[in-house]
């Protein structure tokens, strides 16, 4: 348990230190949109290849829903590397309005939106401190921002 990492302080000024890293939150987003994508894609063959007069999702799309809140988190958490909660808790609260309001648009009917939302950026959270302490994803995420370092010396 000491090697667990909630909540990691360090100086503030420091190169780089900033409240909130739009790139881990945007990372998480696509990590999370791109889960949900890929499940409801394998529902829609399911659905095209059998031959059921009735489906029955509602309950498989909150859980996927509520699985890819929690890996957009832990994806927001490696990519930040310090304060996991809080990006992983602000990636499942946008995550969540966002698929709210869709489904509100389109029609389709949603648990509570407000609950959804507050699940989703709890799991978020949570994916989040999972994310800042694996060390396989903080790993991936180091080589993505020496990239964007290397980028970055070029222009």
């Amino acid at each position: 348990m000491s090697r667990l990492t909630f909540v990691q302080w360090h100086k503030h000024g420091v190169p780089g230190d900033r409240l909130l890293k739009r790139e881990a939150i945007g990372a998480g987003l696509v990590r999370a949109f791109s889960a949900t994508l890929a499940v409801f894609l394998l529902m829609g063959v399911v659905v095209a290849i059998t031959n059921q007069p009735v489906y029955h999702f509602s309950l498989g799309v909150l859980f996927v829903v509520l699985a890819s809140a929690l890996i957009g988190g832990g994806s927001a958490g490696a990519v930040a590397r310090i304060r996991g909660w809080q990006h992983g808790g602000v990636t499942g609260f946008i995550y969540g309005a966002i698929f709210a309001m869709i489904s509100a648009g389109l029609g389709l009917p949603v648990f509570d939106p407000v609950i959804l939302t507050v699940a989703m950026a709890l799991l978020g959270s949570l994916g989040g401190i999972i994310g800042v302490n694996l060390p396989a994803l903080r790993r991936r995420s180091r080589g993505r921002r020496e990239i964007y370092r290397f980028i970055d010396m070029e222009r």
